[in-house]
């Protein structure tokens, strides 16, 4: 602290109006210009403190003045005391030392010339925004650059207002609205390195900038790893490839172009002679941003080539990339790739430079052969694993001489004993590619999801290894085996597929006999207009798969069409107009279709050929026979055998071809249980049409449904055995006509009925007839006159007449209601085995059964149809057991 003296001259004496001096008064004092009271005071040696100043008292030399005294670190002060008018008097004085002080600095100042400043120095400003210190150039209006009192700072041009600004924004941030360019940037251990500030990069489109690229690269791999941002510009590659290497980041920024100037790949992950194997290459690689443009129409770089190609890696992101009119490759190629992601890209425009016409956008691909990935080997056959394609755009570009892509993503080369696993290609967008959206060639736990393909030449292809293909069907061996391999796990998913053309079809799952497509799931996708013959979903040796809740709508061929296929459930899909059939099932084993929904099919609603162990269940099927008369609802034939078809719905459309009947099955299909399904009004000649053999209509399971157990081969009853526990007695001269079930092409060539405990007296005639559900007789028996008929005795009769004429059988026209009739006149007629009687009233009520035609004696002509029973009523309505075969 420093000392300041006060008092002791002779201005300091406190006098009243008369000028006669005042002693011994109290005296306050102050800091100058201001109302603080100064209360720590000390005598002239510095120490003594004065407890209250007074001036001298009366018997002072110098009575009424004020001593000398000091003050610590006060430079200026005022007295105060109350003077004779009773007011405040108050007066200045200044330390005696501070003169001396002043003269000193005005002696140390600095020259507007310049000088040496030793010490702090400190200014206070009332804003934070107020100028602390600012620079001109001679001759500048404006400052160029200042620091204001909150520490920001600001530069200008200075021939305006300053536009560059750096400040502090909160705790820990510096900030600047503008912005920063710098050749190398160190924040936390992170390097920055940008090509054009540090290498020389002009991006000006006609100087050959990829030395300075590959320099920043370099720099950055050789620090360990970066970050290589390039700013806008169009930058002219012509020493290419790039090479990039692990632990880097690159970035174009929005309005960067590379533009490709060499015949040769853009960027790769690596050098030539490297032999890094399996997934020990460079990886950790970010490629981000900016157009990557190839120029594939251009002269001296029509040949093939690649964009971006990553081989042996572990780690590496794609994202935002646009590349555009590549020739014969690939966008992006991922080989003997780890952990990939390609998100938010766009790929536009490409050329066939010829016999490329299978090249998809971004590959997924083996390390097989330098065919294959000609970068750098090892060729260990290391494949694809857990690699991301989402949010991307495949399409055209527009560019005169180029086309969209032939294929957005996938694979067109294996091995056999290797898979790519686990690839995931979701939500990205295709259109008017010129084969496929997607082909995931030998992949195993794959996702295909959320896609949308318009105006492709098909959609999806699921393909296991071609075993034609030399190249593919090789083992790791090295051995050709001319075999597939099975293609395992695979979701299709929540793909739209639109107005495709007539590559292929919509869904493709296509296996071989040496390796099939399984455990597949098929669900949710929408599947509108397939050109040509194409169609919808279609499944070609494959085995243990779903076909869920898909939509398919206006297919050149079937909607759903198998073949070859084991274990299957085709459930829920909805299909409308299909060019052919709506599901099919050619050759299948253990396959359930049910709950699924078909309209106006082309030909037939579901058709089924060959296999076995297969279930058809409530499904309903509408307008069949839209392009073409004479099809069916449901049709199953060529020797299938074990059909479970219940709880079917089938229905005409309305007019125009319809089908001819609503459900047919062919006389080779076997082991048909068929029931509760509804076919009323469903075709044009007859609702059900079912040939084959001994086919079970009850809704009981065999094992546990005894009366069918119990009717012998080759026989049909008018009703089971085991209800046959009465008899009755039919009258004597009356036809009777009883109600059977005959299949279509059934063979009948006996007729049977069975006596109870009474014998015929005196029998005249007696025969038996076979009638339609019109009542027309078809068949009957010769008249048997007076031939005894004894008690319980089963009497079975040959066919001797039908409408055709004399013959010894009679095959059924339809599946359905038929009649047997019996015949008898005796003077006691004997008792008919039966499962007893109702009331006329209820016999006669359409279509009826019992007693017809009375009076009558030898059998009636039924050549040509030309007898009819008449209505029933007569007699009684008896139930009687009888049986063809």
């Amino acid at each position: 602290m420093t000392q300041y003296t006060y008092g002791g001259t002779p201005a300091d004496v406190l006098v009243d109006s008369a000028g006669n001096v005042i002693p011994n008064y109290l005296v306050l004092v102050y800091r100058a210009g201001t109302n603080e009271l100064v209360t720590a005071m000390y005598e002239e040696d510095g120490t003594t403190p004065i407890a209250e100043l007074r001036s001298n008292a009366s018997g002072s030399a110098t009575p009424g003045a004020i001593r000398p005294f000091k003050i610590d670190d006060v430079t200026a002060i005022e007295y105060e005391y109350n003077g004779p008018g009773g007011g405040p008097v108050r007066w200045y004085e200044g330390a005696r030392e501070a003169a001396a002080e002043a003269f000193d600095l005005v002696q140390g100042k600095l020259d507007k010339t310049g000088g040496t400043l030793t010490g702090k120095a400190q200014m206070q400003a009332v804003n934070p925004t107020d100028v602390a210190f600012a620079a001109f150039v001679t001759g500048d209006g404006f400052d160029r650059w200042r620091i204001t009192a909150d520490g920001g700072m600001q530069w200008g041009s200075g021939t305006a207002a300053r536009d560059t600004f750096l400040r502090r924004t909160g705790p820990g941030v510096l900030d600047t609205p503008g912005t920063l360019t710098a050749g190398q940037i160190s924040l936390a251990g992170m390097r920055v390195y940008n090509p054009c500030v540090t290498f020389g990069a002009k991006g000006d489109g006609t100087t050959d900038d990829a030395p300075a690229v590959q320099a920043a690269l370099d720099a950055a791999y050789n620090a360990g790893g970066g970050w290589v941002i390039v700013p806008p510009g169009t930058y002219r590659l012509a020493t290419l490839p790039l090479r990039i290497r692990r632990n880097i980041r690159l970035t174009l920024m929005p309005g960067a172009t590379f533009v490709r100037a060499a015949a040769t790949t853009m960027l790769l992950n690596g050098d030539s002679g490297q032999s890094f194997g399996g997934y020990t290459g460079h990886g950790n690689i970010t490629v981000e941003g900016g157009v990557w443009d190839m120029r594939g129409t251009a002269m001296g770089l029509t040949a093939s080539a690649m964009c971006i190609s990553i081989g042996h890696a572990r780690g590496v992101t794609v994202r935002s990339v646009e590349v555009r009119d590549l020739p014969g490759y690939h966008g992006i190629e991922l080989n003997s790739t780890k952990n990939a992601l390609v998100e938010g890209c766009q790929f536009l425009g490409y050329i066939d430079p010829g016999g490329r016409d299978f090249s998809e956008a971004v590959q997924i691909d083996l390390a097989k052969s330098s065919g294959a990935f000609g970068g750098f080997g090892p060729y260990d056959n290391t494949v694809c694993e857990d690699i991301e394609i989402r949010g991307c755009y495949v399409g055209a570009s527009g560019t005169a001489g180029t086309t969209a892509w032939p294929r957005g993503v996938g694979s067109h080369s294996a091995t056999v004993g290797t898979a790519h696993r686990r690839i995931r290609i979701l939500g990205n967008t295709f259109e008017g590619c010129l084969q496929y959206g997607v082909v995931a060639y030998a992949y195993d736990d794959c996702v295909i999801a959320d896609n949308t393909m318009t105006g492709c030449g098909s959609g999806i292809r699921v393909r296991t290894i071609i075993s034609s293909d030399d190249a593919d069907s090789t083992d790791l061996s090295g051995t050709v085996t001319h075999a597939s391999q099975a293609m395992r796990n695979l979701t299709v998913t929540g793909n739209v597929i639109r107005d495709t053309g007539t590559q292929d079809d919509g869904i493709l799952l296509y296996g071989e006999t040496t390796g099939r497509v399984t455990d597949a799931t098929i669900t949710g996708n929408v599947v509108d207009t397939v050109g040509g013959s194409e169609n919808g979903i279609r499944i070609f040796y494959a085995e243990q798969y779903t076909v869920i809740g898909n939509t398919v709508r206006n297919t050149g061929g079937t909607g759903i069409s198998q073949e070859q296929i084991i274990g299957a459930a085709i459930t829920g899909n909805r299909i409308y107009q299909p060019g052919a059939v709506g599901i099919s099932c050619d050759t299948g084993t253990g396959v359930s279709i049910a709950d699924n929904v078909i309209r106006e099919a082309g030909t037939n609603g579901i058709h089924l050929l060959a296999g076995a162990d297969i279930q058809v269940q409530d499904n309903f099927i509408k307008g069949s026979s839209r392009s073409a008369s004479g099809n069916y609802g449901i049709r199953v034939s060529s020797s299938l055998d074990g059909l479970k078809l219940t709880g079917n719905k089938v229905r005409k459309y309305g007019s125009g071809n319809e089908a001819a009947w609503g459900v047919s099955i062919t006389n080779s299909c076997t082991n048909v249980t068929r029931h509760g399904n509804d076919v009323a009004d469903s075709g044009t000649t007859g609702s059900l049409d079912d040939q084959s053999t001994q086919a079970n209509t009850s809704p009981f399971d065999l094992t546990g449904h005894i009366e069918s157990l119990l009717r012998p081969t080759g026989r049909y009853e008018t009703t089971s055995r085991l209800r046959a526990g009465t008899s009755n007695t039919p009258t004597s001269g009356s036809l009777y006509l009883v109600p059977l079930w005959l299949p279509k092409g059934f063979t009948v060539s006996n007729l049977a009925f069975m006596s109870g405990g009474t014998a015929a007296v005196s029998p005249t005639n007696w025969w038996f007839t076979l009638h339609n559900n019109s009542k027309v007789a078809v068949a009957r028996t010769a008249d048997q006159t007076t031939a005894a008929w004894a008690a319980n005795t089963a009497k079975s009769l040959a066919i001797a007449q039908t409408t055709a004429g004399t013959a010894t059988s009679y095959v059924t026209t339809y599946t359905g209601l038929h009649y047997i009739g019996v015949m008898i006149k005796a003077s006691t007629v004997p008792s008919l085995v039966s499962e007893g009687t109702v009331a006329d009233v209820l016999a006669s009520v359409s279509p009826g059964f019992g007693g017809t035609d009375a009076g009558l004696s030898t059998p009636p002509t039924v050549t040509g149809g030309a007898f009819t029973a008449g209505a029933f009523g007569t007699g009684s309505g008896i139930l009687l057991y009888g049986y063809v075969t």
